[in-house]
């Protein structure tokens, strides 16, 4: 529709330069035949010689082509022309009969249609590329999550095998939560955000799982800010924090071992704190290794992509207890 538009425009600008006295219908015949000239001109220049010539290493290809497509059309115009003009013969040198003047108007009036089409390719080429980079980052996503969602199932079958071995009374409870974290991983993680209530109730079920291993269920501590539960965030962002604690804090063997996990909502921004105890070294030996694991890696990864310049993740390696303390801005932008 804007091509028409266009053409129409050349045609009107036609009536407005018209060199001769001509009527209406003469003048409207001379304005559309050289409107249908240009428009061959500037049609084989935008679809065919700039995709094909102009973004090659050397323009000199695409010059020669452009010179002689005007060559080529430069006869029709002039010969067209003249037969507009043969009843005025006081117009023999006029610049309707100088095939010159047909050749660089062709020339130029082409050539500024280049001028449309450039700025339109590159629009074109910056969308697909950010096209591209949301895919490859939604892709690079996706990747990442189901990296981590085995690691955790691995853990929690772990669990189940040992209740099992001791032929506990409380392995069907195992199952019903086992089953209720697998639901949530399969359809409710497919979303590209979750409720922080969705996500705090995961980790409840993690929680259980985990204190059904130790004696003490109070060395578990967990508060949850009830402001909290509406708020959205990106699914299985938070668990990695709460398994990496249990992986490297709580010793079977150690009655002071403890994992704490807090969660604020401060003006729409959490702030979840995950504390743990360390083992401590035996004389003779070095200090424990600095926690990490896929599950770190991959949520420090996810954070970048997901929250960038949004979040701060502060980690605290002190002699008797690991802090990680994640700060995550979760207004709408």
């Amino acid at each position: 529709m804007s091509q028409w538009l266009v053409w129409l425009l050349f045609i009107g600008i036609g009536f407005y330069i018209k060199p001769l006295p001509w009527g209406f219908s003469d003048t409207l015949l001379w304005s559309s035949g050289n409107t249908l000239i240009y428009a061959i001109a500037i049609h084989v220049n935008l679809y065919f010689l700039i995709p094909g010539y102009m973004y090659r290493p050397t323009i000199l290809p695409y010059l020669s082509l452009l010179v002689g497509l005007s060559l080529l059309l430069t006869p029709f115009a002039w010969l067209f022309n003249g037969w507009m003009a043969r009843e005025h013969q006081e117009v023999a040198s006029h610049w309707l009969t100088l095939p010159q003047f047909h050749f660089i108007n062709l020339v130029v009036i082409t050539a500024l249609s280049s001028l449309v089409r450039i700025p339109v390719d590159w629009l074109r080429v910056q969308a697909e590329k950010k096209e591209l980079q949301t895919r490859n980052v939604e892709t690079e996503l996706q990747s990442l999550k189901n990296q981590i969602n085995p690691h955790f199932l691995f853990n929690t079958l772990n669990n189940l095998y040992a209740l099992t071995l001791k032929k506990s009374d409380l392995a069907p409870q195992v199952v019903l939560r086992l089953s209720d974290m697998m639901r949530y991983m399969l359809y409710e993680c497919n979303e590209s955000k979750v409720s922080i209530g969705q996500e705090m109730r995961y980790i409840n079920n993690y929680l259980e799982l985990e204190r059904l291993r130790y004696a003490s269920p109070s060395q578990i501590t967990i508060d949850i800010d009830e402001d909290l539960s509406d708020l959205q965030i990106a699914p299985l962002l938070l668990i990695p924090f709460v398994e990496n604690s249990f992986k490297h804090g709580m010793q079977t063997s150690l009655s002071d071992s403890f994992v704490k996990i807090k969660a604020v909502n401060k003006d729409g921004r959490l702030l979840f704190e995950v504390v743990n105890s360390k083992p401590p070294a035996s004389p003779g030996q070095a200090s424990p290794r600095p926690q990490g694991g896929v599950g770190l890696v991959n949520v420090k990864r996810r954070l970048e992509l997901l929250y960038p310049e949004r979040h701060q993740l502060e980690i605290s390696d002190a002699p008797e207890s690991y802090t990680a303390r994640l700060t995550i801005d979760l207004n709408e932008k």
